[in-house]
């Protein structure tokens, strides 16, 4: 066996934002085989995924059986999702489920990124056990997203 290939495999969404080019660079670095997916900005160096294309999610979660799935895709950009609710709440939540679903299905472990936004900013540092208030659609959204995340894969 060749011990240069790496055989653990993790897909990253989002590898075309910040904080998803950051988390590939770590991964590719750190001797995983990582293939990172994005919509805008994607080709050459991502796969090209429209994360509200079920298909296409699952044929590439399907093909490429990754152990590892780090979910940083996300429409965060408060004024685009108070602008266009519907396609925000698409992205963040129902895709978000929808990877979830797809990750359990082949056994994937699902890190789903959220957001401080879920809290409402009165009594920070917060902890995972903390009520969360959102106070706008982008935090609520991403919110939704975790419950649609834990509804489909614990």
């Amino acid at each position: 066996e060749d011990v240069d290939i790496p055989s653990r495999r993790v897909l990253i969404t989002g590898a075309t934002g910040l904080l998803g080019r950051a988390v590939f660079k770590e991964f590719s670095e750190n001797n995983w085989n990582a293939v990172g997916c994005g919509y805008r900005r994607a080709r050459p160096r991502f796969e090209q995924i429209n994360l509200l294309d079920s298909v296409a999610v699952h044929d590439i979660i399907h093909d490429f059986q990754p152990h590892v799935i780090v979910h940083c895709a996300a429409e965060r950009r408060p004024d685009v999702v108070e602008s266009q609710p519907d396609a925000a709440s698409q992205l963040n939540v129902a895709a978000s489920g929808n990877l979830a679903k797809e990750a359990a299905g082949v056994g994937a472990f699902l890190i789903y990124i959220s957001t401080d936004y879920v809290f409402d900013g009165t009594s920070p540092p917060y902890k995972e056990s903390d009520v969360p208030n959102p106070l706008n659609l982008y935090g609520k959204t991403k919110l939704d997203g975790e419950k649609a995340v834990l509804e489909n894969n614990e």
